[in-house]
């Protein structure tokens, strides 16, 4: 179920119009790059037809914006009022006179251009296949900013929906407060005096807004939680009506004597046994399930229970630190029926990950990985069909089809092919094991788990592995990580780590679950490390497993808007964070002179 977090403001992306969106039509639409396609531009806002869905998100009489169905339909159609009250920030991409928006640098950073007090959204069907969306604001809940202030904004996007965007309210807050600083500046140069008067009355009542649409969201959440309850009870109540008189033993009467048993394995047989729970699954314990749906969510935790029923092989992926091999090992709590596996930069054969043949004693020497198929195939013959667990560490270090090429081909047939799923090693039997054969069958009841990583160090996975496995990927918001290690911060303090964050994601340099168990010892020993207070701890772990992670090319266009970010980022928090400052100042300097940011 996707629903926006209580307590955020939400946001999306508009287009940049000209001449502070008075509702007209754009001239040169042609020329001018909006963010809308040159194509749309060229056939509809050239030719005056004004079927832009944002030309009227701050017209003076009738405020309004229209929204694609396929953006925010999601959200709307199960819960059409989840919108009401909420503050809708609009943000787009920094242009100019006289072509727009420069399409050079690459990742521009976004501005807020203004905000809605959402009053009410109406759906407005176009035709049986399209549906617009149109939110109209109070009449005293829009505010539309001067483009000097163009102000910065972080955040994130609402996990299994597309298009909006949740911020902080702190973040929010913050940035009227800021805005309001430029506004009583002695030429604030608004586009009119009731664009100065929107913002100050915004501004005034943006708090007890924010409590009125917490209330309205939570309202409708708990609305949500109620209508599925009852679905959830009513469909494991019996289907029968009058339960109350009817007799445990009404379907027994008249039955056929010699058809008795067979009667009766009907009544008990499931009538879809093969919707019945897998036999072998990944997850095998609710609580260990809990414990996967608090650090990651619901969504994480329906894809890797689904691999039980798809795959056999299911691949971790997601940024250092993110916890996939936590993850991997917390699957199952037995390790007696788990073995992990760390895959070595050199493997070049099945040799690497099975063993080889004695020469000398024909015998086949084999791995810890072998021996735990020996080991599952055992429990197997026992009638054991609990799950069997390998976690492969860096599973791509090395090329897998190099060494994984006969599990993967075996592991894929059929349950009931045991012959198909043996593997012959060679030798006349394996050192160390019993029996006189040297083959091992890899029984249904092993599955794999591998934990991969995406840098220069690893290799690509072919789609012949890809084609066998199904990819999960883990991702942790800063504000999650800090709430698994139960590091308790003040908000300014994980704001200037989220923003961070957002500022190098795209770079690799994520606030990681190890940078957080770092600052949580850092916290606890602030005497012996001679620290002041936790900004000091907040701002070593950041310089060190952070920004150290950074790099950063003389000529890549990227990196001016991401340093004029980080400049951002070090004047809100330079004063706390001094190292994180200093270092950033450093990096600016040494691009200016030409010189590469290469930590290590």
């Amino acid at each position: 179920m996707s629903y926006i977090t209580v307590g955020n403001a939400l946001g999306c992306t508009i287009n940049s119009h000209r001449r502070g969106w008075d509702g007209s039509i754009c001239l040169n639409a042609e020329t001018w790059n909006c963010s809308a396609k040159q194509q749309f531009r060229a056939d509809y806002c050239q030719q005056g037809d004004p079927r832009c869905y944002h030309i009227h998100v701050f017209e003076e009489a009738n405020p309004y914006c229209l929204i694609d169905d396929l953006g925010i339909g999601w959200l709307l159609d199960p819960y059409p009022d989840a919108l009401n009250d909420q503050i809708l920030l609009f943000w787009g991409k920094r242009f100019q006179e006289p072509r727009g928006i420069n399409e050079i640098a690459s990742r521009p950073k976004d501005y807020v251009f203004g905000a809605y007090r959402v009053k009410k959204v109406y759906p407005q069907k176009i035709n049986e296949f399209k549906t617009l969306w149109k939110i109209e604001p109070y009449p005293d809940g829009w505010v539309r900013f001067q483009q000097p202030y163009v102000l910065t904004v972080y955040y994130k996007s609402i996990i299994g929906g597309v298009y909006l965007k949740e911020v902080n309210r702190v973040a929010v807050e913050n940035m009227f407060e800021k805005a309001a600083e430029q506004a009583s500046s002695p030429n604030p140069n608004w586009y009119s005096e009731k664009d100065a008067e929107r913002f100050a009355y915004f501004h005034d009542n943006l708090s007890d807004w924010f409590e009125i649409s917490r209330e309205t969201a939570q309202n409708v959440q708990n609305k949500i939680i109620s209508k599925s309850q009852t679905r959830t009870i009513a469909a494991s109540a019996p289907s029968t009506p009058n339960t109350a008189t009817r007799s445990p033993f009404d379907d027994l009467k008249n039955l056929d004597v010699k058809k008795a048993q067979n009667t009766l394995t009907a009544l008990t047989r499931p009538k879809n046994p093969e919707l019945l729970p897998p036999t072998f699954p990944l997850v095998e314990k609710d609580s260990i399930k809990d414990k996967i749906k608090n650090a990651y969510g619901q969504d994480i935790l329906d894809s890797i229970t689904t691999v039980s029923l798809t795959k056999n092989i299911l691949i971790l992926t997601g940024n250092p630190g993110v916890g996939k091999s936590t993850l991997a090992i917390d699957l199952t709590d037995d390790s007696e029926r788990k073995l992990i596996v760390s895959v070595g930069s050199t493997w070049r054969g099945r040799e690497d990950l099975l063993g080889y043949v004695n020469p000398i004693s024909n015998e086949f020497e084999p791995t810890e990985f072998t021996k735990f198929l020996c080991k599952a195939e055992a429990a197997w013959r026992k009638n054991d069909r609990r799950t069997y667990l390998v976690i492969f560490e860096e599973f791509n270090l090395s090329q897998p089809e190099y060494w994984f090429a006969d599990i993967l081909v075996r592991s894929q047939y059929p349950d009931d092919q045991e012959k198909l799923r043996t593997l012959d090693l060679g030798g006349k039997g394996i050192r160390g094991m019993s029996g006189n054969t040297s083959k091992v069958f890899i029984t249904p009841a092993v599955r794999f788990v591998a934990t991969i990583n995406n840098d220069h160090t690893t290799l690509s996975l072919s789609p012949r592995v890809l084609d066998r496995a199904s990819i999960v990927e883990l991702s942790f918001e800063a504000r999650n990580i800090l709430k698994r290690v139960r590091l308790d911060l003040e908000e300014p303090q994980i704001m200037a780590i989220e923003e961070l964050d957002a500022l190098l994601k795209y770079k690799g340099a994520m606030f990681s679950l190890r940078a957080a168990e770092s600052l949580k010892r850092c916290i606890e020993f602030l005497n012996q490390l001679d620290l002041n207070n936790t900004w000091d701890a907040l701002d070593i772990v950041l310089m060190q497993q952070v920004l150290t992670k950074v790099r950063l090319m003389v000529g890549d266009p990227s990196n001016d808007s991401l340093m004029q970010g980080l400049e951002d980022w070090s004047e809100s928090y330079g004063k706390h964070l001094r190292k994180c400052a200093s270092l950033i100042n450093s990096w600016s300097e040494a691009l200016k002179d030409g010189r590469d940011i290469i930590q290590a």
